[in-house]
C-alpha cells in the first residue's frame, strides 16, 4: 500500500470510528507508529483532525467533518436500517459503516 492509499484509508477510518490511536492504525496497516505520525501531520493541514494527548486521547476527526452526509434518500436508510436489524457479525459492522458514512447527521443505531 502507498502512502495516499494509506492516507486515504485514514481519513476513511476516521470519518466511520471517529477516533482510533496511532498504534491501532499503525497494527492495520503494517507501518511504524512513527509513520503514521508523519501521515496525521500531513492530513491535519486538510482535513479536520486533531489529537489529544491522555488515557482517552488519540486522533479524532471532528463531529461535525461529514463529507457523505445524506447521500441516502430516506427510503435506503429506512431499508438499510430495517436490514440492520435482522443482521449479525460482520454483516451487521458493515450495514453499521454504509449507514454511518452515507447516512444523515448523528444517526442512532
Amino acid at each position: 500500500m502507498n502512502t495516499v492509499h494509506r492516507r486515504t484509508e485514514i481519513i476513511n477510518i476516521l470519518i466511520i470510528r471517529r477516533h482510533t490511536t496511532a498504534n491501532e492504525l499503525a497494527q492495520e496497516f503494517g507501518v511504524s507508529i512513527r509513520t503514521i505520525q508523519y501521515d496525521i501531520q500531513a492530513l491535519t493541514p486538510v482535513y479536520p483532525i486533531y489529537t489529544k494527548q491522555g488515557e482517552n486521547g488519540g486522533i479524532f476527526i471532528r463531529e461535525d467533518y461529514k463529507p457523505y452526509a445524506n447521500s441516502l434518500t430516506p427510503m435506503e436508510v429506512a431499508a438499510l436500517h430495517e436490514l440492520y436489524d435482522w443482521t449479525e457479525g460482520i454483516h451487521k459492522k458493515v450495514l453499521f459503516q454504509v449507514l454511518r458514512k452515507y447516512g444523515p447527521d448523528k444517526l442512532q443505531l
